[in-house]
């Protein structure tokens, strides 16, 4: 006897995807949910992108990266995503963006300090004032160091503080 069952990820404890594409021109096209740790031992999921959307559900919390095949990826951005239960809401093109669960939330809030960071001491540095940027990168990873110690456990609060350790 085969049983088949469709269950909610988000009312079971797993993660459900609900991902947008911006390009049009993407329909067809696959879409890859890649584990940041282990992926070659991990198995890297993949759906076909109908109508602008995809999903992705399944109950491994970690770290991930959405992104779309290699040679029709130009003109979006690849996006860090944790596999947390619940909804998670994604958007890819130009500038990608995700939420709907608290670290996915937490994470997005992340990816807008690190892109002004990175704009605003370009801008800086171009400009001669390095020290001026060296202090406004300063600010960027003490918030980023308080965002990690508010988060205090999970694959978010692992990935910064394997990048943003704290102050000793």
């Amino acid at each position: 006897m085969l049983t088949v069952s469709c269950r909610d990820a988000s009312r079971s404890g797993g993660y459900h995807i609900h991902g947008f594409v911006a390009d049009p021109n993407l329909n067809g096209a696959q879409v890859f949910l890649v584990p940041l740790q282990n992926a070659v031992k991990s198995t890297i999921d993949s759906v076909v992108i109908r109508d602008q959307r995809f999903e992705f559900k399944g109950d491994t919390v970690r770290m991930a990266d959405i992104r779309i095949e290699r040679l029709r990826r130009i003109g979006t951005q690849n996006l860090l995503v944790v596999t947390e239960p619940g909804d998670i809401h994604v958007t890819i093109g130009r500038v990608s963006t995700g939420g709907g669960t608290p670290q996915n939330d937490s994470l997005q809030m992340w990816k807008e300090w690190l892109e002004a960071d990175r704009a605003e001491c370009a801008v800086l540095r171009q400009n001669g004032e390095t020290a001026r940027a060296d202090s406004v990168h300063r600010a960027f990873r003490i918030r980023t160091v308080r965002l990690t110690e508010n988060l205090s456990s999970g694959p978010l609060y692992d990935f910064l503080r394997q990048y943003y350790p704290a102050p000793r």
